[in-house]
C-alpha cells in the first residue's frame, strides 16, 4: 500500500499533430503501455468530487485501486494518493459497491472517515489511456498520454511527477518550447475529463 502526496505538472497539448510532434521529436520511449481507468463515485454524485478520483487501473495484467484528493490549478495538480493492488478478481470488473468496501482498502477508509460513513458507490464508466514514458536529458521523466473517451473523442498531454515544480516546470516548458510543441496548462483532470466527455454521449 502506497499513502502519498502526489505533486504533478500536466500540460495540454494542443491535437493529435502536437501530440505525434511531440513523440517523433523524442524517439524511441523508455517504455509504453496501455491503462483501462475505471472510475466510481457515491450515487448523487457527491463523492469524491470533481477533483477526487475512485478509481481501478488496469495495466500490465495488474489491477490498482486509487482515491485521489487533490485540486489542480494552472497545470499543477497536488493530491494526496492512497494506493495498493485491487485484490478482487479481474474477471468482475467493474466489481460490485459491496465487494469494494468488503476489501478494506485504505483510500476508502479515507473517504468513510472523510464522510462519516460507508455510501454506495456506482461504477460511472471508463476511458482507455495510452501511454508513453520518456526519460529527458533535464532529468525529468515525462509521461505522454492519449487518452480515449467514452464518446470516441481524444486529447493529450504531458505529466511530470516533481518534488520542485517551479524549476521542473521550467525545464519542461523550455524542452516543448525548444521541439516547436504547442501546448497550455492543463485546466482539468482526467476524470473532469472524462465526465465532460460522457455528459456528451
Amino acid at each position: 500500500m502506497s499513502i502519498r502526496r502526489e505533486i504533478e505538472l500536466k500540460l495540454r497539448l494542443e491535437g493529435r499533430a502536437q501530440y505525434d510532434k511531440l513523440c517523433r521529436e523524442m524517439g524511441t520511449p523508455a517504455d509504453a503501455w496501455e491503462q483501462i481507468n475505471h472510475y466510481f463515485r457515491s450515487e448523487d454524485g457527491r463523492i469524491p468530487g470533481e477533483e477526487g478520483v475512485i478509481r481501478i487501473r488496469l495495466e500490465r495484467g495488474k489491477a490498482i485501486f486509487t482515491v485521489k484528493l487533490g485540486a489542480l490549478k494552472d497545470g499543477l495538480a497536488s493530491a494526496q494518493e492512497y494506493e495498493e493492488p485491487w485484490r478482487g478478481p479481474l474477471e468482475e470488473m467493474p466489481p460490485p459497491s459491496i465487494a469494494m468496501w468488503d476489501a478494506g482498502h485504505a483510500g476508502l477508509q479515507a473517504l468513510e472517515q472523510r464522510f462519516g460513513e460507508r455510501f454506495p458507490l456506482v461504477w460511472v464508466g471508463k476511458m482507455i489511456n495510452q501511454r508513453r514514458l520518456y526519460r529527458t536529458a533535464e532529468g525529468l521523466c515525462m509521461e505522454v498520454d492519449a487518452s480515449r473517451y467514452p464518446d470516441g473523442e481524444e486529447d493529450y498531454e504531458v505529466e511530470v511527477e516533481t518534488d520542485d515544480p517551479e524549476q521542473d516546470r521550467g525545464l519542461l516548458e523550455a524542452l516543448l518550447d525548444r521541439l516547436g510543441v504547442r501546448f497550455v496548462p492543463q485546466p482539468a483532470t482526467k476524470y473532469q475529463r472524462f465526465l465532460e466527455h460522457l455528459a456528451g454521449c
